[in-house]
């Protein structure tokens, strides 16, 4: 991507073949925290950035430049063709906090505390009751030295927008949902039966089933004391005497193909088949939940169950004569 000062002289070049004025017109701080001023000029527009260096300080004045002149009608080219941050803070009034009721003791005084409800689900489940469509995010622009970025995010619905700007992505995002939120409650007579609290406890509970608990057998942990030398002998030392044997019978089977084969000693040990394949016609097999997992390649699914068939054969009668 471009640089804002890039962006910037060849839009210059273009309208009136000037090139845009940069001047340091300050530098204060002490040596170790020095802070640069920028001034840029263009068209008949003045900005001034700071920043912590001057290449910094000078690209943040193009940036301010840039936006100075698309909010003017300029062509100006993305990510640059966006909104004027400072601006960003007036679309809609701050949150209201939430009061908490007074504590038994605490002498009537109640405490307050700031909204820490989700707008981004309450607007989803909003959305969802009245079937409104799927809420768009979108991040529109970033402006601001390193240490003291400010993102600008979009929420849009259909033809309805909302813009905001906040110090992290997921800030600014929980912003704009909020804003667009509070436009749709106050603008769509049929969402006055929306209740917020059931809305919540149900993204509450979508949240908790994509959070189910793994088995603990399907669990891989490696063996921390075995050395790499010893890693293929781990699927050996994962099953006893008995096993061992009822696996080498299956895979000793006569009559049978090798995937077949291949079933049964996944059968005998626990384990799973899993399918799956490359580009270029290379198919795979995995023997999942085992310890280590495995994987075998072939020209094709048979030739890649005969590759596990040796492999497991091989290592199960590893420290056989």
């Amino acid at each position: 991507m471009k640089t804002a000062i890039t962006v910037l002289q060849e839009m210059m070049v273009k309208l009136n073949h000037y090139m845009p004025e940069y001047e340091c017109i300050s530098q204060t701080g002490p040596h170790h925290l020095v802070t640069f001023e920028f001034k840029c000029v263009a068209e008949g527009v003045t900005v001034t950035a700071q920043a912590r260096s001057k290449k910094e300080a000078k690209q943040e004045a193009a940036r301010k430049m840039l936006k100075q002149l698309y909010a003017r009608g300029y062509d100006v080219p993305p990510p640059y063709n966006t909104p004027i941050v400072e601006d960003l803070d007036d679309l809609s009034p701050p949150p209201s906090p939430i009061k908490k009721p007074a504590l038994e003791g605490s002498g009537g005084a109640p405490a307050a505390a700031t909204d820490v409800r989700s707008y981004v689900s309450l607007l989803r489940e909003l959305c969802e009751q009245y079937r409104l469509g799927a809420v768009v995010y979108e991040l529109t622009g970033d402006t601001g030295p390193a240490h003291q970025r400010r993102f600008v995010m979009s929420a849009r619905l259909g033809e309805h927008e909302r813009i905001a700007a906040a110090g992290t992505k997921k800030a600014a995002r929980q912003l704009a949902a909020e804003r667009l939120y509070h436009y749709l409650r106050e603008n769509l007579v049929t969402t006055k039966d929306f209740c917020e609290e059931e809305a919540l406890s149900r993204a509450l509970e979508k949240a908790m089933e994509r959070y189910v608990e793994t088995r603990e057998e399907d669990v891989f942990r490696p063996d921390l004391s075995q050395r790499v030398a010893d890693y293929h002998l781990g699927l050996c030392n994962s099953i006893d005497e008995e096993k061992r044997r009822l696996v080498l019978e299956a895979l000793s089977r006569a009559g049978c193909s090798e995937r077949e084969r291949a079933e049964g000693a996944a059968r005998v040990m626990g384990l799973r088949l899993e399918d799956g394949a490359l580009p270029g016609g290379v198919a795979l097999l995995t023997l999942s939940s085992g310890n280590p997992p495995l994987v075998f390649a072939g020209a094709g699914p048979e030739a890649a169950a005969a590759a596990a068939v040796r492999h497991l054969r091989g290592a199960l009668c590893v420290n056989d004569p």
